[in-house]
């Protein structure tokens, strides 16, 4: 591939800044407002919240993970921003998945909709590890303990799908559990390197 098909990252990193924000933004105005100044009303609405918790620390975790990676990569390319915008599509959907689930936490395809979210989003993430490895050799240490696909992929697979099953049996709310245990598990595994 000639040198005149590799970008640099700045663009890539801002249009993917300005989404972030935009979906977070879209999250919080998308909370309903409780019926009454009451506590019991804000009670009620504890779905919403826990909905609400989940999609913002997707998003924060996201974000900071690609601002890590993005940080010690030299060079992208066509596909590299493809698989982004890909990305961004698939996470875009973060909003409307999590007031479906906020108005239907006990019923299996809101929850699974939302699990398959985060499972797309994941996969993808998978692919564009690699990509951003094979041309970006100069970190490529760095980026291969980033990039962790065990770490960053197959461990949260195998959570989603024990969620899934748990759902299927009986309990729907699971795929969220599922979701909030792998985030927090991300966030911890960020923190602790």
């Amino acid at each position: 591939m000639s040198e005149e098909n590799f970008m640099e990252t700045g663009r890539l990193e801002a249009f993917y800044d300005a989404i972030i924000a935009i979906i977070v933004t879209v999250l919080v105005l998308e909370l309903p407002q409780p019926a009454t100044a009451s506590l019991a009303s804000i009670w009620a609405l504890k779905t919403s919240y826990f909905a609400y918790l989940i999609s913002f620390l997707v998003c924060a975790n996201l974000w900071q993970y690609h601002h890590l990676i993005y940080n010690h990569v030299d060079r992208i390319d066509r596909k590299i921003i493809w698989q982004n915008i890909l990305l961004m599509f698939v996470f875009s959907l973060i909003p409307y998945l999590t007031i479906f689930v906020a108005n239907h936490p006990n019923e299996f395809i809101p929850q699974a909709l939302y699990g398959l979210d985060f499972i797309i989003v994941d996969i993808i993430l998978y692919f564009m590890a690699k990509s951003l490895l094979k041309l970006n050799t100069k970190n490529e240490e760095y980026l291969k303990n980033a990039l962790n696909v065990k770490e960053a992929l197959h461990i949260p697979f195998v959570i989603f799908i024990v969620g899934f099953i748990i759902a299927i049996l009986s309990y729907p709310i699971a795929i969220s559990i599922c979701c909030l245990i792998t985030i927090v598990r991300s966030i911890y595994t960020s923190l602790k390197s």
